[in-house]
């Protein structure tokens, strides 16, 4: 995996000057934080691994964000470092029993980075078409997938019976689905 110099998704958004570095990553990485933890989420089956490998991976970030070449593709660039911290990671876990190999890890990484613009698209179509849902649509998809919730506690929430909830939510789901089909659909075209 090379470091390349492109521009485009996390990319700068300003010039940077040398006393704006800090804030600059800070921002950087509060912006692709999710995005890099996602990656690395392609690569681990444990959360608590993933979360472990984060936190080195940002402490990296920091150390070399010297050597970032403003202008370039931050979020490769910190996919690239987390790739590895993954590799160092699976270094010191060679005891456990269920283990790819490091060639499987290496091609699932690849792909995973080829798939990182996919990803965030249907992100933003998502979004996008969960704006477009009618409020009381919108309400109920975002009670449900709040921290905690339940199809069983949004129904206590609404008065509701868990299958009206249940149906709606279905009913819902698919019609994001649609949307999002046909945002990509169109994004494919343009």
């Amino acid at each position: 995996m090379k470091h390349r110099d492109v521009s485009g998704p996390g990319a700068p958004d300003c010039p940077v000057s040398g006393a704006d570095r800090t804030e600059e990553f800070v921002r950087f990485l509060g912006k692709y934080q999710q995005r890099v933890y996602s990656f690395i989420l392609t690569l681990v089956p444990h959360w608590a691994d993933a979360d472990e490998i984060l936190q080195e991976t940002s402490t990296v970030l920091w150390r070399k964000f010297a050597d970032f070449k403003p202008g370039s593709d931050f979020v490769h660039w910190a996919n690239q470092v987390a790739y590895y911290e993954v590799l160092k990671f699976r270094r010191r876990q060679r005891r456990d029993a269920l283990r790819f190999s490091d060639a499987f890890v290496e091609e699932v990484a690849a792909e995973a980075v080829n798939m990182t613009d996919v990803l965030q698209i249907q992100r933003d179509c998502l979004a996008s078409c969960v704006k477009k849902l009618p409020d009381k649509d919108r309400t109920l998809i975002q009670m449900r997938y709040q921290e905690d919730a339940s199809t069983k506690r949004v129904a206590e929430q609404l008065n509701r019976s868990v299958d009206s909830v249940y149906k709606s939510l279905s009913r819902v789901r698919r019609a994001l689905l649609i949307c999002v089909h046909r945002m990509m659909h169109a994004e494919e075209r343009a």
